[in-house]
């Protein structure tokens, strides 16, 4: 599997490239490797973005929520909020789990105050980094 930049796939999922906030992000939950990312937390309709400092074109895909079949392609240094059939993926928990490459490491960080606009409520930034 390679590590994760939005691309469409399939005419189906895409990622939105969006800019780097300067504003410091919200609660660190910490790495994670062996082949998932995980964000665990009581964030009820949080959405995900994807931000790869692995140096490499990476892929990544949904384990949970269920539902987001397929794969994100997440070209270097881009911050992608993934898109599924053109809307933010979110999830009714505030929880999620990716599958990534096994040798990268996954920093979690919950921002409360983005990507209103698209529907959520805050957004996970998992970073990515080789």
């Amino acid at each position: 599997m390679e590590v994760v930049m939005a691309r469409v796939s399939g005419g189906r999922k895409v990622g939105a490239v969006v800019a780097v906030a300067a504003a410091g992000l919200g609660v660190a939950v910490g790495a994670v490797t062996a082949g998932t990312a995980q964000a665990q937390a009581n964030h009820p309709g949080a959405c995900v973005v994807v931000q790869n400092h692995a140096g490499r074109t990476t892929t990544v895909s949904m384990n949970y929520p269920a539902g987001y079949n397929g794969d994100w392609t997440i070209y270097p240094n881009d911050l992608v909020v993934l898109l599924y059939n053109g809307e933010a993926v979110k999830s009714p928990t505030g929880e999620f789990n990716l599958q990534k490459d096994s040798d990268l490491q996954a920093v979690w960080n919950y921002d409360p105050g983005r990507d209103h606009d698209k529907g959520c409520n805050g957004s996970w930034v998992v970073t990515l980094n080789g």
